[in-house]
């Protein structure tokens, strides 16, 4: 493979060692083999070192360091910063790939389509003792979401993420839109995955989605600690805030959208006299985001009256 293979997989772990073998033999099952697996570990406690040199031992192409950290959002901004790889994978201790072929099929397009930044597929609910559950947005399966270009709309109107263990996106624009972790309050700071889809569509990047369930995130009993419940509400709060002032402000025509490729350079750049249609696109979106985003809708009346409120904020808004 070199000193440069084509995928860094990168994992943040502490004390997951229970779960870290599955983990793994997701991973080196993988049909693509042109990849390395960079883990960051928090001076764990139970046998997670010995599990990670076993495999190594094996011959795969795992590198690792140990040592604390504030938080795994921390260690994957440091195994980040390790990796080699043209482009990067996130894989959570305790998660893994359903499909084999996952990471060939996102070479596919990222080599192909140079427009295109970040692919993403479907994730899959785990129980603590392996059961698989829910789809995460299954209604994407039958029916995709807007592509490229046509996803910032998207996004604006329904705040939705581009779910972390499935997606595979050209390193240096993850190294562009990944937080630094500064100690401040602000998500932007705080949150990877919150932080790492708001840099990445404010700055114009394109996301392809594929049809594939990709993956599967595995809850257990101690995977979040009250206090860490809380700063995450607190940070899809201000992730949301944020998103709606920066809709606001771009179709107040105070900043001008532009599109980029993988490589940065602009593509396109939005034009005042399309501002309208964007108006149009984000707000239907907002309004249907729960269907698009495969969850319950609210009781008709209680949704027409929704809708209303909707339309005059947006008719005062103007």
């Amino acid at each position: 493979m070199g000193n440069a293979p084509k995928i860094s997989v990168i994992t943040a772990s502490k004390n997951r060692a229970r779960f870290l073998r599955e983990t793994l033999d997701t991973i080196v099952v993988q049909t693509f083999k042109d990849y390395e697996h960079v883990v960051v570990d928090g001076e764990s406690t139970d046998n997670t070192i010995e599990i990670i040199e076993e495999y190594r031992n094996r011959g795969h192409n795992v590198r690792w360091i140990s040592e604390p950290d504030r938080h795994a959002d921390e260690g994957f901004y440091k195994a980040m910063m390790m990796s080699k790889g043209q482009y990067i994978m996130l894989s959570c201790i305790s998660d893994g790939y359903q499909d084999k072929n996952w990471m060939q099929r996102c070479v596919d397009i990222l080599d192909n389509d140079p427009e295109v930044s970040l692919v993403y597929g479907t994730p899959q609910r785990m129980s603590e003792d392996g059961k698989l559950g829910k789809l995460t947005c299954g209604r994407y399966l039958e029916c995709s979401p807007p592509q490229k270009k046509d996803f910032f709309a998207y996004w604006l109107g329904t705040f939705t993420l581009c779910p972390e263990n499935t997606f595979c996106v050209r390193a240096d624009v993850f190294k562009k839109c990944f937080p630094k972790f500064e100690p401040t309050g602000d998500f932007l700071q705080n949150h990877a995955l919150l932080a790492f889809n708001y840099n990445f569509n404010t700055n114009g990047y394109l996301p392809y989605y594929l049809p594939v369930i990709a993956s599967y995130g595995r809850t257990h009993h101690d995977m979040l600690s009250i206090s860490l419940v809380r700063l995450n509400r607190e940070m899809k709060r201000q992730y949301k805030a944020a998103t709606l002032k920066h809709k606001n402000d771009f179709l107040a025509g105070k900043h001008t959208h532009v599109f980029r490729d993988g490589n940065s350079n602009v593509v396109e750049t939005v034009a005042s006299e399309q501002l309208g249609r964007y108006r149009k696109r984000i707000l239907h979106y907002y309004i249907n985001r729960k269907a698009y985003l495969g969850k319950r809708g609210s009781k008709r009346v209680r949704y027409q009256l929704k809708k209303a409120s909707i339309l005059l904020a947006d008719l005062f808004s103007r």
